[in-house]
């Protein structure tokens, strides 16, 4: 028989070589810049935007590992977009052990399929962004805890150890996994603890170290941390996001990472809270509590202090399909008929997955959105150099501004938000051209315009006198282009 490892490694190849024909050819968004001039400007964190390479924390080790992509000849975005190929490849194999735990061979290599060809993971496996390592550092760390809660031993301080270090990649997923972490201490001894805590603190010294020494120091590192997530806590819970808004963005990240998975899982799993309370339990009821305490912490962070957006809910969807293992496994078990049902049901999920990505419009969940996406920035970007003069020319953009300066170089772009309850005054000293790169960075009254439109892209011309006021709604955050 083969062993499981072996289906792993195959399942994590398959992965990675479905994903390499399909990449992002441009950077992804705001974020996917401040990663890029990690690269090309050397790690620096900052919450002030001029300083961003990148933004705190830094997931200095993402930085990293796609520093050796470009050593070997990537360009920022490819070599960012090798380290999210092979984090979706370990996803799935992790998937795979972990849904072994629960289910069969065949369901769990059904599940980890569907896991891998969901429109969310494979989107984020495309583009130059982190979210999706937090994917493979969940599922693995929540299989070594619960495996290292049975081994004990040596095996609970190794796991401790990986735990700290492995936040380098993703510093959120230390908060979400402490009370995994804590559960599986259960049982240990005094000493067992103590050299737990201790080997989790050592793993976390190896990111934070060279993470404070790149930025100033860790007193300013830690301190520019701590505003980043107050600030982000902020936003979400008082400002611009609300907690209904926050539970849309989650049930529809968590629909299309596991579109009828997620609808299963709902079903049994209230089927089995209803047989709870009537005090029909099972002998596994035990799992249960390993499912909650991995899954509840980041969920409840979600929804009430803060989800930027879709790719969040990766530290959620392995476990999604583990519980959709624990789930369906039993169902498979009753009957060769029962089986073949669950598995076809699992392997169709598979199938729409593919389906809804390579051959969906989906203006985010498709390869029809990367390529537009590729195709609209080399249109404006083409349009701008070749009929505009840098030196006479301004572009105004909101979520592409940072997309904007990085493949505009040297021209001057300013961040505008029509949205934003705040604006300042632009004064302009000689004859210029104002480009709206995005509908929403209108300045404010400038006057007559014009509509540009290239291949099924659009551009606002606007022509402005000299020593004219422009209105820019939106924080004052200066010229962002590249230094």
């Amino acid at each position: 028989m083969i062993p499981d490892r072996s289906i792993a490694l195959a399942l994590a190849a398959l992965t990675a070589l479905s994903r390499i024909p399909l990449t992002a050819g441009r950077l992804w968004e705001w974020d996917s810049v401040l990663y890029a001039r990690s690269l090309e400007l050397g790690f620096h964190v900052d919450d002030v935007l001029a300083g961003s390479r990148p933004h705190p924390p830094g997931y200095i080790f993402y930085v990293a590992s796609a520093a050796v992509g470009r050593a070997l000849g990537l360009d920022s975005d490819h070599a960012l977009i090798a380290v999210g190929i092979a984090a979706s490849a370990v996803g799935t194999a992790a998937c795979y052990l972990l849904c072994r735990r629960f289910a069969g061979r065949g369901l769990s290599i059904g599940l980890s399929l569907a896991f891998a060809t969901s429109p969310l993971v494979w989107l984020h496996s495309e583009v130059a962004m982190p979210y999706i390592l937090l994917a493979p550092i969940s599922a693995g760390l929540a299989l070594a805890f619960r495996d290292a809660r049975r081994a004990g031993g040596r095996r609970i301080v190794v796991t401790s150890l990986a735990f700290g270090a492995l936040g380098g990649f993703r510093q959120d997923l230390l908060l979400f996994l402490v009370p995994l972490w804590a559960w599986s201490l259960a049982g240990t001894t005094t000493r067992s603890r103590i050299a737990a805590i201790v080997a989790l603190i050592s793993g976390c010294l190896v990111w934070f170290t060279p993470s404070a020494l790149l930025s100033d120091g860790p007193l300013l590192y830690v301190a520019r941390t701590v505003r980043q997530l107050t600030g982000l806590g902020a936003t979400s819970a008082n400002g611009e996001r609300s907690i209904p808004l926050n539970l849309v963005l989650i049930g529809d990240s968590v629909l299309w990472a596991g579109l009828t998975v997620t609808v299963l899982v709902f079903v049994l799993g209230l089927a089995r809270a209803l047989a709870g309370a009537r005090g029909q339990r099972r002998a596994d009821d035990g799992e249960a509590r390993f499912f909650a305490i991995w899954l509840l912490p980041a969920l409840l962070f979600y929804l009430f202090v803060h989800i930027g957006e879709w790719g969040f809910v990766l530290s959620l969807v392995p476990g999604l399909y583990a519980l959709g293992a624990w789930l369906l496994g039993p169902l498979a078990r009753r009957s060769p008929g029962a089986r073949r049902v669950v598995s076809g049901a699992i392997y169709a999920t598979a199938m729409l997955g593919t389906v809804l990505f390579l051959a969906g419009d989906h203006p985010v969940f498709s390869r029809a959105s990367l390529l537009e996406h590729d195709r609209s920035t080399d249109v404006k970007t083409a349009f701008i150099r070749d009929r505009l003069p840098a030196e006479t020319t301004v572009v105004f953009a909101t979520a592409e501004a940072l997309v904007a300066s990085y493949y505009l170089p040297e021209y001057a772009v300013r961040y505008a938000n029509r949205a934003a309850t705040t604006a300042y005054d632009l004064r302009i000293t000689g004859i210029t051209t104002i480009v709206v790169y995005e509908p929403g960075a209108r300045p404010v009254a400038t006057g007559q315009s014009r509509q540009v439109v290239g291949p099924g892209v659009a551009l606002e011309i606007i022509a402005v006198a000299p020593d004219a006021v422009v209105v820019v709604p939106g924080p004052d955050l200066g010229d962002l282009r590249i230094r």
